[in-house]
């Protein structure tokens, strides 16, 4: 998968940080211009409705000031009393001046408990008292000692009226009858109408008893589902609906069981969220925008001096180790290109140390495995040779004149530093022949062999150390007879070489492999460590070995290179 360039990436970063930061700013504004949009709608359809209240008790004082002046007239109260024909033209044109001096009434009605009846409306006067005693504005003056009552909304005739009604007493406070002031829709209709409650907002009025005094859609006094649809404004009382839709505002009319509820529609508010949020949108992909380009240029042309080192780098990776690097752009990034040539120049002198030293270590190593030719060894088989020719043994002598032969042309390998496994066991075989010249029935040696390693590629004498080891410290200090025995087997992806001996073992037992490799002498760790340098990790050497039982040690390889 193609890597984005680091000019993409910065950018794309960077547009993501802007992009969160608006984000959260847009959306702190937005919540709170919101809040505040709402708190002004909250406190104006507040406002809106405590004036309406103000009015409305204004409007039904001056109603019922009229409504006591007139149950405490003389006249009406004398025909009240004593009802007469000859006062009836008298007190209907008192009726009809009340009627043209305030507009808001529409009319007048008197009913004595005589039964006569006095009204500017000629088909209420056609009434019968009965009938109108009967109904609940009656009843429910005549048990409020002559205090002026208001009734819910009702339909007069043709009209939806509201009526203060008050009873008229006599001087010993007994009844006399009920005195009706039917009020027209038309003044609450005009003023509630007007106000600012959104496009679908609406004030209406109620009593204790939740019935309507007044509501714009007159439907709703005769329709269920019209007065059901409005429950959920009465029970929310002040505040938001459960929809969130509208926004309820209540106050109580003093003096009253009035109680005005305005519905504030919230249109408006949605409309302005809404333009808010496109406004709030439409800037902030402007100022991204706008902002993404300016910081590409920016970005574009601070990064070119970094998209010329990494060029050289790639350069001097492909081999120009003498290629430097250029030092332009900001400060920092010079800064940077000269700390890289610094480091350059570093690792050129660097690298021509390690050369020298490799060199040195090599020189050390060659030295190293020089001494593993044991002038001993030699001395030691040449002296054998001697003692069998004295014993005119000639057979024996070639025998091991040939393995003594043998033994130094693979020891030295003309040179080479590395040597095949087969010639590396061959070189052990010559070892130990010639070994068993020396030492007769004392030695006993084993060598298994695995053709399909005969190829693998290993530092020279690396087995022989191990296979004289087992030899000089384990069967040589053993009474009586030893066994030597060196194979080679496959295991998962590799092999082992096993040098086993039977001889004395170490004498701590339990010891760990590397403090049994220093035990075992500078020749031994030889081995280990240019095995390790030449298979690293796929290289690991065991050292098992036990009081009187003997040492095994296994040399596990699982790269397999084969020449």
């Amino acid at each position: 998968m193609k890597r984005s360039s680091l000019l993409v990436r910065m950018v794309i970063s960077i547009f993501l940080v802007f992009l969160i930061l608006l984000a959260l700013v847009g959306t702190f504004y937005y919540q709170s211009s919101s809040s505040v949009i709402e708190a002004t709608i909250e406190g104006n359809s507040q406002t809106t409705i405590s004036q309406t209240s103000h009015f409305i008790q204004s409007y039904i004082k001056k109603l019922e000031t009229t409504s006591t002046s007139l149950t405490q007239q003389t006249d009406v109260l004398a025909y009240a009393e004593n009802p007469s024909q000859d006062k009836v033209e008298g007190i209907q044109n008192l009726f009809l001046t009340i009627l043209k001096a305030d507009q808001d009434l529409k009319t007048v009605v008197l009913v004595t408990k005589s039964g006569q009846v006095i009204s500017t409306d000629d088909s209420v006067q056609m009434k019968t008292s009965s009938d109108m005693m009967a109904e609940d504005w009656y009843q429910k003056a005549i048990h409020q000692g002559a205090k002026p009552v208001l009734t819910p909304a009702r339909k007069s005739d043709s009209q939806w009226v509201i009526s203060v009604t008050q009873e008229l007493l006599d001087a010993k406070g007994a009844n006399l009858g009920v005195l009706r002031l039917d009020i027209s829709y038309e003044t609450l209709e005009a003023y509630l109408n007007q106000l600012q409650l959104g496009q679908q907002g609406f004030a209406f009025i109620i009593n204790e008893n939740h019935e309507f005094v007044y509501h714009p859609k007159h439907t709703v006094y005769s329709s269920a589902s019209e007065m059901e649809a409005m429950k959920p404004y009465i029970e929310t009382g002040q505040g938001y609906t459960l929809d969130h839709q509208s926004y309820v505002s209540q106050e109580k009319i003093a003096g009253t069981d009035w109680t005005v509820l305005g519905v504030s529609s919230l249109e408006k508010l949605d409309q302005v969220r809404s333009q808010l949020m496109w406004t709030l949108l439409g800037a902030s992909v402007t100022s991204l925008l706008a902002c993404l380009y300016l910081v590409w240029l920016t970005l574009k042309r601070w990064i070119a001096p970094l998209r010329d080192l990494r060029e050289t780098m790639l350069e001097i990776a492909s081999g120009n180790q003498n290629l430097r690097a250029k030092e332009t752009g900001a400060y920092e990034l010079r800064e940077v290109t000269r700390q890289f040539n610094a480091m350059l120049d570093q690792v050129d002198h660097l690298m021509a140390d390690i050369r020298r030293q490799e060199e040195t270590t090599r020189q050390y190593q060659l030295q190293a495995l020089s001494s593993q030719i044991n002038p001993h060894f030699l001395y030691n088989t040449l002296d054998t040779i001697i003692w069998m020719a004295e014993f005119q043994d000639s057979q024996r002598v070639v025998q091991v004149t040939k393995s003594l032969a043998t033994y130094f042309r693979l020891a030295l390998n003309q040179g080479k530093d590395l040597i095949s496994l087969s010639d590396e066991i061959n070189h052990v075989r010559q070892y130990l022949f010639i070994q068993k010249q020396r030492y007769g029935d004392k030695l006993e040696y084993e060598i298994e062999e695995n053709p399909a390693f005969d190829n693998l590629v290993l530092p020279k004498l690396v087995l022989q150390p191990l296979v004289e080891n087992a030899l000089y410290h384990g069967i040589k200090e053993k009474d009586g007879q030893g066994h030597i025995r060196v194979s080679v087997q496959k295991q998962d992806s590799g092999l082992v070489i096993y040098i086993e001996d039977d001889g004395v073992g170490f004498q701590d037992a339990g010891d760990s492999s590397q403090s049994q490799l220093k035990r075992g002498g500078v020749g031994l760790q030889n081995v280990d460590q240019r095995l390790k340098l030449h298979f690293g990790e796929d290289y690991q050497m065991k050292i098992d070995s036990a009081p009187d039982k003997g040492t095994t040690v296994e040399i596990y390889i699982n790269r397999i290179e084969t020449s």
